[in-house]
């Protein structure tokens, strides 16, 4: 890395050759070992909208015996280059180094990352470079990203499918995202400074002495929060927050599939993933171009909040003679539109709410 990082141009000849750059926006396929994963992700984003419009790097993590070229066809549509990490950078580094490699070897004025355990809709990455580019003249904006969690049933694909919200920064992962070179040359020294801070540490041991000691010196001399998490997505929206960018555009609607059981996020079983989680992506299309901010026309609030109304009375009223209690309503209106809800749970405990409240009166009776 560190070779790689003192001679940029010595670094792209090594990495890619004579590729010739063709696109504004990078597109940093991320991943590591895991075949059954790479067969399902990485197809998906080679057959995206659009794809030749866009320059394709894939990021695979060094330490793999699989080789994705041997196994996987680059159609010749896609213009793509296969990176091949000589060693197990581990998700510190290897984060690190699709952020310098896109800006400072590469010189892009924009990135989009797809971590390997999402399967991204076709108009995902038109989705997200348009999202980049509206987010350029918004002071507050740091990073575009398509939410991780399926609100579906709460809201009316027919009119916000295209919408997007600028929510709390903090809020939702940074699994399928991308932002815009001006944020991260506001926030390069900061992430070089946690590159130096992790180098040559077991970044799997960052939770644990000495490196956990380490990473929080570090933050506590940035003035991030105290009790923050160590990890560097969550550093990177720390950096950014210090510099005005407190906020991100989000999807309304989700525009992957996350299959991270099958990968490092989470240690569940498919059934317990998907019961946070829940299952598919959204299934329509739209024009990407069309993507506006919800929140600049008041009209479209209540119209969302009404839809909000209207579905959750769906599943009430099985329950209840009355309709919903408009608190109810508006708490989850309010989560919503600042990015905190999880739409399978929040449906679920309304279910639950009434089932349990059936089964009490029934018992009364």
């Amino acid at each position: 890395m560190d070779e790689l990082l003192s001679d940029y141009g010595s670094a792209r000849r090594t990495l890619v050759g004579n590729f010739i750059k063709r696109s504004r926006i990078a597109v940093a396929y991320m991943c590591f070992e895991r075949a059954e994963v790479i067969r399902r992700s990485l197809p998906a984003v080679m057959r995206s909208d659009g794809v030749e419009n866009f320059d394709i790097f894939i990021s695979q993590d060094g330490g793999a015996g699989y080789a994705i070229d041997k196994d996987v066809h680059f159609p010749e549509s896609a213009r793509i280059a296969y990176i091949r990490h000589r060693a197990n950078l581990c998700t510190g580094l290897h984060h690190h180094f699709v952020k310098a490699f896109a800006f400072d070897i590469m010189g892009y004025d924009g990135l989009i990352v797809v971590e390997e355990d999402n399967v991204v809709h076709p108009q995902a990455l038109q989705l997200l470079a348009r999202m980049i580019d509206l987010s350029v003249d918004q002071p507050d904006v740091g990073i575009a990203s398509l939410l991780d969690m399926d609100n579906s049933a709460f809201l009316d694909a027919a009119k916000f499918a295209v919408g997007i919200n600028p929510v709390n920064g903090s809020m939702g992962h940074l699994w399928v995202y991308g932002f815009h070179k001006s944020r991260y040359t506001a926030v390069r020294q900061d992430l070089y400074d946690y590159f130096n801070t992790i180098k040559g540490q077991d970044y799997r041991l960052k939770h644990e002495p000495p490196l956990s000691d380490k990473i929080k010196a570090l933050m506590a001399s940035k003035g991030f929060p105290a009790d923050g998490e160590l990890s560097q997505d969550r550093y990177f929206i720390y950096s950014l927050a210090k510099r005005g960018f407190k906020r991100r555009y989000q999807t309304l609607f989700r525009f992957f599939e996350p299959i991270g059981y099958l990968g490092l996020h989470h240690r569940h079983t498919e059934a317990q993933f998907f019961a946070v989680f829940g299952r598919g992506m959204f299934n329509g299309r739209i024009r990407p171009e069309d993507a506006f901010d919800v929140t600049t026309e008041p009209v479209n609030l209540e119209l969302i909040k009404a839809g909000v109304r209207e579905r959750i009375n769906r599943v009430w009223r099985r329950y209840f003679p009355a309709d919903v209690h408009e608190p109810l309503v508006v708490n989850t209106f309010n989560s919503l539109m600042e990015g905190r809800l999880n739409g399978v749970e929040a449906m679920t405990d309304i279910r639950n709410a009434g089932i349990k409240a059936t089964a009490g009166s029934r018992l009364g009776q």
